[in-house]
């Protein structure tokens, strides 16, 4: 059973999903993030390739997004059909994001919307009903023939893992809600020239939240009653679990102990072996070190058992920290074949975990291990820290930390915080944090040092009242500068 803690309150957001007390999942989102996946515009046709047979749609921001021919819903019924029979240059046109735009290239989009809910998804336009492979015939076929006979026209309706314990009633309620809601957007938007943003879908908290089916889920922490009502409201059946929590409750990690664990590079396993996990621009490579002491068993049998244990550790890690692209896995020498297909199973079985697609392609003949992950955005790692092996945490990793550290002090009678802050920091914690909803929440003077040493960090040097910061040396001597 998941627990899942949802902190939207400071400017950085996170979602960690911790199962049987460890950590499972997390993800971070970041005012300047474009994690546009999920999301569904009414974009323009600006140009239309046939030699790509691909179209470019102008959906908002200032790249093009990237539509082939095979996302367009009608091509799904006319296969033969090219993208100039289908869609023209200046046409008003559903999109929804599939890829985030990287580096130079822009988004890649779909015409075939979907509105996504608990246990199902919507296609408005998707003239097809399709059943998660994990559910067994029968069930499938039942849900096939529910699909037939509630939608209409070109409507679409895709079952997820978790509608095989949901009864069909809530399923036809929930299809109830998202028609609605799709009625609801097209309403909204039928006067608005294209482009135009209709839905939003971010990660956090609801494609966090939709990983889960309701009997996965043990209990959801938010730290606002904004979420709270929203994830009522989204996810009715789930309402009973979702309880609003001040931010300063106290959960079973911190978000510092959380970024350790995301960004360390020796993982230990149990009997003293450790897998090293290093990320390059081209790959990742992680390697399997073997413990010192063997036991009882035979050497082959102890390195089947440490590469096992292994894999599963690679594949929690892999979700975890979000490494995609290329992954080289260097497991321990395994000279008998059936001893690499048994941790290629192990490793197999524990990314099913995974809702990100990823293909294990197999050793190579020098025996490393290559598999591979869908890119869906940047390593946690990456994001959090300096790409060096002492992974050094970035300046902005270190503005999001002050501002949590601030508002741990919320519920203190104190009146008055002084910090020592590196300039360059002081000036970038300006530029990303609203200082305007800080004060909200906080209600103390904040000071810093006007004289603080450059070290890329900060530090608390002082928590109280106004009269007794009066006697301090840095106020007598005008060293202050006010903050908020």
């Amino acid at each position: 059973m998941k627990d899942i803690y949802i902190q939207t309150v400071p400017t950085e957001k996170w979602a960690v999903v911790m199962e049987e007390s460890k950590i499972d999942l997390v993800s971070v989102s970041r005012q300047d993030d474009e994690d546009l996946v999920g999301n569904i515009y009414i974009g323009r046709v600006v140009n239309i390739e046939p030699s790509l047979q691909a179209a470019f749609v102008h959906f908002g921001p200032s790249k093009l997004g990237f539509l082939k021919c095979s996302e367009i819903p009608d091509s799904r019924q006319n296969p033969e059909k090219r993208i100039e029979q289908l869609i023209h240059e200046g046409q008003a046109l559903w999109v929804q994001v599939t890829k985030d735009a990287i580096e130079d290239k822009g988004a890649q989009l779909t015409a075939n919307v979907t509105l996504p809910g608990q246990d199902i998804v919507y296609l408005p336009f998707g003239q097809y009903h399709a059943v998660s492979k994990k559910i067994e015939e029968d069930r499938r076929n039942e849900l096939m023939e529910l699909a037939s006979g509630w939608s209409e026209g070109k409507e679409g309706v895709l079952f997820r893992t978790s509608a095989k314990h949901v009864s069909d009633t809530r399923l036809l309620e929930s299809c109830g809600r998202l028609k609605q809601e799709w009625k609801e957007i097209e309403t909204a938007l039928q006067n608005r020239k294209p482009p135009a943003l209709a839905f939003e879908d971010p990660v956090i908290p609801d494609q966090i939240v939709r990983q889960y089916g309701e009997n996965e889920v043990q209990s959801i922490t938010v730290d606002e009653q904004w979420v709270k009502r929203h994830i009522d409201h989204r996810y009715p059946h789930l309402a009973s679990k979702c309880e609003w929590k001040d931010s300063t409750h106290q959960k079973p990690f911190t978000i510092d102990q959380v970024i350790e664990k995301v960004i360390e590079r020796n993982v230990p396993l149990q009997g003293g072996a450790e897998i090293v996990v290093d990320q390059t621009e081209a790959m990742v490579v992680i390697d399997v070190n073997s413990a010192k002491k063997v036991g009882k068993t035979s050497k082959s049998q102890s390195v089947l058992q440490t590469n096992v244990a292994a894999a599963k550790e690679v594949a929690k890690q892999i979700r975890l920290r979000n490494l995609s692209g290329m992954i080289l896995i260097d497991f321990i020498t395994m000279k008998n074949p059936k001893d690499q297909q048994k941790v290629i199973t192990a490793l197999k079985k524990e990314l099913k975990q995974d809702p990100v697609r990823s293909e294990v392609l197999g050793f190579t003949k020098l025996g490393l291990l290559e598999m591979t992950r869908k890119r869906t955005s940047s390593s946690l790692s990456y994001r959090i820290a300096e790409k060096r092996p002492d992974h050094v945490l970035t300046l902005e990793t270190k503005v999001y930390q002050l501002e949590r550290e601030l508002l741990s002090y919320r519920r203190s009678d104190k009146e008055v915080i002084v910090l020592e802050v590196d300039p360059e920091l002081l000036s970038l914690f300006r530029e990303k944090i609203d200082i305007e909803k800080i004060k909200s929440f906080l209600y103390k003077e904040v000071y810093v040092l006007n004289n603080s040493k450059s070290d890329s960090s900060y530090r608390i040097r002082y928590v109280g009242d106004e009269k007794n910061l009066q006697e301090r040396p840095f106020y007598i001597d005008g060293s202050l500068d006010r903050l908020f």
